[in-house]
This record gives structure tokens, C-alpha cells and sequence, in this order.
């Protein structure tokens, strides 16, 4: 796996983790009364968010995405579904590239 794969697919499960946690897991808690779901979906979405962190900055210190990159896919991870138009910029970006 390239590490423009890696950076797609770090950047979709990010995503999907955090649509998850804000569309299913908080009405779950809210309006259902089932806490347990943010107290799952919670956990995973930060290891998964960690995990995409630690790769946007290797892929930084790589050359593969500029400090302009970097921001824009940090800051898109904490915009609920900004992940997914990041995700969608990363495979324009790297089309040529075999990913």
C-alpha cells in the first residue's frame, strides 16, 4: 500500500467514525436513553482519529501533502463531513499516482 492510499483510507475512516458517532451514536444516547453508544463509538472514533492524525503528519514530513494539506485535512476531521470532500480531494490529487 502507498502512502496515498494510506492517507484515503486514513481519511475515510475518519470520516465514517465521526458521521457514526455524531448521526448515530449521540441520537442513540440522546433520544433513546443508550448511553453505551457514544461510550463505544466514542473510543474508536479517537483511535481512529490518532491514527489519521499520526498519518497526515508523516505524510507531511514525507512531501507527500504541503503544510497547506496537512491543515486542510486536519482541520476537515473535525468538521462533520468535511472528511469525505478531503477524502475525495486526496484521490483527485494523487489520480496519476496508481492508488
Amino acid at each position: 500500500m502507498t502512502g496515498a492510499q494510506e492517507l484515503r483510507y486514513a481519511a475515510f475512516a475518519e470520516a465514517v467514525t465521526l458521521a457514526s458517532l455524531i448521526c448515530i451514536a449521540m441520537p442513540l444516547k440522546r433520544l433513546a436513553d443508550i448511553p453505551a453508544a457514544t461510550s463505544i463509538m466514542g473510543p474508536i472514533h479517537g483511535i481512529v482519529f490518532l491514527f489519521f492524525i499520526w498519518i497526515v503528519i508523516r505524510s507531511w514530513a514525507e512531501g507527500l501533502v504541503n503544510g497547506w494539506g496537512a491543515g486542510r485535512l486536519v482541520l476537515g476531521a473535525m468538521i462533520p463531513f468535511a472528511g469525505f470532500v478531503n477524502e475525495r480531494w486526496l484521490a483527485r490529487g494523487f489520480a496519476g499516482e496508481d492508488t
